[in-house]
C-alpha cells in the first residue's frame, strides 16, 4: 500500500532540491521512517541535512552522501533552514518537541512542512501548531495523508510560547509496581513493562538451569533495558545491550548504572557492528517498520541473532502470536521450541 505521507515528504524534498537557490538549506527530521521509493533522487544533496534518533537512518543517509545528525533530536548546534520537513512521530511529546525546535531554526522566510495521517493525530497537531505559529493554516488532504505548511512567525514569540512536551528531553523515573526505572517519551513502551518481555523473563530460570554456563548475554533491541535488568542475579561476565534508538540506549545505560550492572551499551542497527558471539541472546523484536507492520523486521533480528550465535547458544525470542516466528526462523536456526504462550505473546527458544 502506498505511503502517501512519505510520498509527500519526497515531493517536497525533491522540488526544493531542484527549484530552491543553491544557498537555501533544508532539514529533514526523520523518526522511525521506512525507506522511501525514489530516495536516490536525493543522492549527494549538499543543501540538505537530516536529523534522526535512529542509527539505521544515519547509515542509510551516509550511503547517499547526505549529512546526518544522530541524536535524541537535539537541535543544539544546528543552523537556520529555509525548509524543515517532518512526518510526525507516533509519540505526541516528540512531535511537540520538533515543532517547538523548528521555531528557532527557520530563517525569517522559512517554512515548516508537517505531514501525517488522520489516525496519527495530524489534525489536532496542525491546530496546535497553527496557534503557536500565529497562523490560520489547516491541513490539506492528499490521499490518506495530510499536509500543513507554516511560515516562521514574528520574532516576538520565538522565546515565549511553546507546545507542551512534558520535559521530552529528560529521562524520568517511572514508579512501576514491578520495578522502578528511568525512561522517556520516544522509547518503545516507555512508561510500562511490556507483557511479552515479562513472559520471556518468566521462561529464563529453566533455560539458564539446563545450560552448561552463561558467560555472555546480548539484549538485542534492548529498549530501556528490562530484559538485561532481569539477568542481574545471574553471574555473567560479559553483558551487551544494543538498540537502534539513541533515546533507548541512553535510558538503558542509566538503568544499568543505577542497578550497579556493568553493561556495554551500543547504538547500532540490529547489532550490525557487533562481532563477538554470545551464550545467551534475548530479544523482543519490533514488528513495525515505521508505521507499517513488517515480517522483514523479525527476519532481520533472527538473522542477526544467528550470526552472533555459537553452537551452544540459546536465543530466546518473544513475539506477538500472529508473527510466524518458527517458520521465519527455519532459515537461520536448526531448532525452535515453544516455551510459553499467553496474553497474545509466544516465547521461543532457538538453537543453531
Amino acid at each position: 500500500m502506498k505511503d502517501h505521507c512519505q510520498a509527500l515528504v519526497l515531493e517536497i524534498l525533491t522540488s526544493t532540491a531542484t527549484a530552491a537557490p543553491a544557498s537555501a538549506r533544508t532539514l529533514w527530521v526523520m523518526d522511525e521512517n521506512p525507506a522511501i521509493d525514489g530516495l536516490l533522487k536525493l543522492n549527494g544533496s549538499t543543501s540538505m541535512d537530516v536529523i534522526s534518533n535512529r542509527y539505521d537512518t544515519r547509515e542509510q543517509m551516509a550511503k547517499l552522501r547526505i549529512n546526518t545528525f544522530l541524536s535524541d533530536f537535539d537541535f543544539t548546534g544546528l543552523g537556520l533552514y529555509e525548509q524543515i520537513v517532518y512526518r510526525i512521530s507516533k509519540e505526541k511529546m516528540l512531535t511537540h518537541h520538533v515543532i517547538n525546535e523548528a521555531l528557532r531554526h527557520l530563517t525569517a522566510d522559512g517554512k515548516l512542512h508537517v505531514t501525517g495521517e488522520k489516525t496519527d493525530g495530524i489534525k489536532s497537531i496542525t491546530k496546535q501548531a497553527a496557534e503557536l505559529y500565529q497562523s490560520d493554516v489547516t491541513a490539506r488532504k492528499f490521499g490518506n495523508a495530510y499536509l500543513a505548511q507554516f511560515s516562521r512567525p514574528s520574532a516576538a514569540i520565538l522565546d515565549s510560547k511553546r507546545l507542551p512536551t512534558a520535559g521530552y528531553t529528560d529521562l524520568r523515573l517511572i514508579n512501576h509496581p514491578l520495578m522502578n526505572f528511568y525512561s522517556k517519551p520516544g522509547v518503545f513502551g516507555w512508561e510500562k513493562i511490556d507483557k511479552g518481555s515479562q513472559l520471556l523473563v518468566s521462561c529464563l530460570p529453566p533455560v539458564i538451569q539446563y545450560m552448561k554456563g552463561v558467560e555472555s548475554v546480548l539484549d538485542l533491541g534492548c529498549g530501556w533495558g528490562y530484559l538485561m535488568l532481569a539477568t542481574q542475579s545471574i553471574p555473567i561476565d560479559v553483558r551487551v545491550a544494543t538498540d537502534n534508538n539513541v533515546a533507548a540506549v541512553d535510558a538503558a545505560n542509566r538503568n544499568f548504572t543505577e542497578a550497579g550492572m556493568n553493561v556495554q551499551c551500543v547504538v547500532d542497527d540490529c547489532a550490525s557492528q557487533i562481532r563477538q558471539r554470545f551464550d545467551l541472546i534475548l530479544c523482543n523484536p519490533p514488528f513495525h517498520q515505521g508505521f507499517q507492520v513488517s515480517d522483514t523486521m523479525t527476519e532481520k533480528f533472527l538473522k542477526s541473532a544467528s550470526r552472533l550465535s555459537r553452537r551452544s547458544t540459546r536465543a530466546i525470542f518473544v513475539v506477538n502470536q500472529f508473527i510466524p516466528l518458527q517458520k521465519l526462523a527455519e532459515s537461520y536456526f536448526k531448532e525452535s521450541r515453544l516455551l510459553a504462550s499467553a496474553h497474545g505473546f509466544s516465547v521461543f527458544e532457538l538453537r543453531p
